[in-house]
């Protein structure tokens, strides 16, 4: 089932934060059940996880899947106002995705089966570290009030556009393999070396709000690496 499990969080993973854009999820949020991009996501998610589970019977537990998460996409727009709306959607999506896992009693392919589930694992921290971390800080910072006027990590200065971004996925994947080697002591080293150029800047708010970002960037990687450490014995 952990096999399966992870396959379908990957499948959620790229469905969800891969394969759809902001405008997509704004216009989910805002029309609900009469936006034609919540089907065409929900068709996405059918699809994913129906091709990642490996398995042509695995399809009415897939649609099961789109079906929840069409009615939970929708009803976000009835609570808009929500500032946790994020983590409770995505909560429940993973609650379905595991009750789904459970209700499957079929087998995997035999060379799926073959796949080292560690590798799938690392395959899944990967995804994470790149664009849903940067999500996640992003919703984060919504729903704790965080904000400069002036500058942010997803537009690090006017020259670079979206180089916070790049920088964060960089680090996160820096500090996953760094985490996975053991070699914790270069995390730190990130850590510090990125914290003093910032402060450097001499835009104290700036330099405080980039911070944050950088330490739960530093965070999920660290979380991620260290899961994986401690369930695969690595």
């Amino acid at each position: 089932m952990i096999r399966l499990l992870l396959l379908q969080i990957i499948a959620h993973t790229i469905s969800d934060f891969y394969l759809q854009n902001d405008k997509s999820c704004a216009d989910k949020a805002q029309r609900g059940f009469k936006s034609p991009k919540l089907y065409i996501h929900v068709l996405i998610t059918f699809l994913c996880a129906w091709l990642l589970s490996f398995s042509f019977n695995f399809w009415w537990v897939a649609l099961i899947v789109a079906a929840t998460h069409l009615l939970v996409d929708a009803m976000k727009c009835y609570a808009s106002k929500c500032k946790s709306i994020f983590f409770i959607d995505q909560l429940l999506h993973l609650i379905v995705i595991v009750a789904a896992c459970y209700l499957w009693k079929g087998n995997l392919p035999e060379w799926v089966s073959g796949v080292e589930e560690k590798s799938i694992a690392l395959s899944l921290g990967v995804l994470i570290c790149v664009k849903p971390s940067n999500i996640i800080i992003k919703e984060i910072f919504k729903v704790t009030n965080i904000k400069v006027n002036k500058g942010s990590e997803d537009n690090d200065s006017e020259d670079l556009p979206n180089a916070g971004k790049l920088i964060g996925v960089v680090e996160r994947l820096l500090s996953l393999v760094f985490v996975l080697l053991g070699q914790y002591e270069a995390v730190g080293f990130i850590i510090a070396a990125k914290s003093l150029l910032r402060f450097a800047e001499g835009d104290k708010a700036k330099s405080e709000y980039v911070l944050i970002g950088t330490l739960l960037s530093f965070s999920i990687a660290i979380f991620v690496g260290v899961a994986i450490k401690l369930y695969y014995g690595l």
